[in-house]
């Protein structure tokens, strides 16, 4: 079945009737694809532990700040009939901590949950102007776990969940706020914005043309240079003033994620744009685009516990719309799911064919035919839908089924037929 509006695609575009800029329809078919990869990703959470909340898309509009971390023009805002600011959620993790933190906040630790849903962001233009998105992300949270075994179980279920969905050439880039902010813990306050920002866009013509003092630009243009394999990065790393407890922690992160094949690439540079984050922080890509991205956020629980307690805390989220981009189209895509169609051939057949339909759909999908259709439209339907089989019924209820019949694909040997 064809999703697209066809000849009404011009009239749809330039109507009021199309969703506003930033979001958009998701048709059958594009939402079958969604289905597939949720479960797949939903089976790998599961058994790791995870179990699925669900927190409101809406929020206090201080919630989802997380304690000034959120920009508050990045959030679509709103006020309630009380005047309560509220906003749009641009991200997960601060919504999971905040219930965390008080409606499980007498549950047992660590808690291991998973979530799938929309996400809404003001995102600012070069004009200066901002404009809305929506975006889907899946991911989890580990709350009330710190230390480099949590930091591994949360990289090594994002290791699988990249497997399970079909991708194999990807790469892990991992940094360390925590010692990236060691270093920088040199450079004076008035500097720091600047190399920060270099930092961040790896722009290294600015730090080498910025006004800046001379040694804040080395300890810049040296972050800039801890990038690279984890046997070239954690030598350079020993020789720095950085805490030995994180360098050893990161040591043998990487030792257990190379036991696992997962590809790492070491990045002192990563700098997340979210301020909440406290210890590593990734980002898994593929071919340039990044596909998933997360990090620890210690401090980040004690904003939302109304006594004020401590948990550390650490997740990644997954964003499905790239990852649908980048995985191959399969044969499921194109069909609808059902596996027959049940056609009466005349009006007292109708009774016959309804129970039949009712007794297959215990255990498949099973479209039953509304609409006055010959034979030959039938099958073209049953073809266009990707249905596979057409069970004819008879006024007396017996009914033989018909597999649907497809072209036969060109002979790639330029052959007509057998020699």
């Amino acid at each position: 079945m064809d999703d697209r509006p066809g000849g009404a695609d011009l009239l749809w575009e330039t109507s009021s009737l199309r969703p506003p800029t930033g979001a958009r329809d998701f048709l059958p078919r594009e939402v079958q694809r969604r289905e597939r990869l949720e479960a797949q990703l939903t089976q790998v959470f599961r058994r790791y532990g995870y179990q699925r909340i669900i927190t409101p898309t809406l929020e206090r509009l201080e919630t989802l700040l997380a304690g000034g971390s959120i920009r508050a023009e990045a959030v679509l805002q709103l006020r309630d009939g009380e005047g309560t600011m509220l906003g749009l959620r641009p991200e997960f993790t601060a919504s999971i901590v905040r219930a965390a933190a008080t409606r499980l906040a007498s549950g047992p630790l660590p808690l291991r949950l998973y979530y799938h849903g929309n996400v809404f962001r003001n995102s600012r233009r070069e004009e200066g102007s901002y404009s809305s998105q929506e975006f889907f992300q899946s991911g989890v949270e580990l709350i009330g776990a710190g230390g480099w075994l949590a930091d591994a179980e949360i990289l090594l279920l994002l290791a699988d969940c990249v497997r399970a969905v079909g991708l194999s050439n990807w790469t892990l880039l991992l940094g360390d706020v925590s010692l990236t902010e060691s270093l920088l813990n040199s450079v004076t306050p008035k500097a720091q914005a600047a190399v920060r920002r270099a930092i961040a866009q790896l722009d290294y013509v600015y730090l080498e043309a910025a006004p800046l003092p001379e040694a804040a630009r080395q300890i810049g243009l040296q972050i800039l240079g801890l990038r690279g394999q984890p046997e070239q990065v954690l030598p350079q790393l020993a020789q720095l003033p950085v805490s030995p407890e994180r360098l050893r922690d990161l040591r043998q992160l990487c030792q257990i994620l190379e036991a696992q094949q997962v590809r790492v690439v070491l990045d002192l540079s990563l700098l997340q744009t979210l301020a909440y984050y406290t210890g590593i922080v990734f980002q898994a890509v593929v071919g340039g685009e990044i596909i998933a991205l997360g990090g620890r956020y210690d401090r980040l629980y004690a904003l939302y516990s109304p006594q004020q307690l401590e948990q550390p805390g650490i997740g990644f989220t997954l964003l499905p719309d790239t990852l649908l981009r980048l995985l191959p189209p399969t044969p499921q895509d194109e069909a609808t799911g059902c596996k027959r169609l049940v056609v009466p051939l005349v009006p007292a057949g109708i009774p016959a064919a309804l129970a039949l339909a009712a007794r297959w759909r215990e255990s498949e999908a099973v479209e039953l035919e509304l609409l006055d259709r010959t034979p030959e439209e039938i099958e073209a339907y049953a073809r266009q839908c990707r249905i596979p089989e057409i069970a004819w019924v008879q006024a007396d209820g017996s009914y033989h089924i018909s597999p649907v019949k497809y072209p036969e694909p060109p002979d790639p040997t330029g052959h007509c037929g057998p020699r």
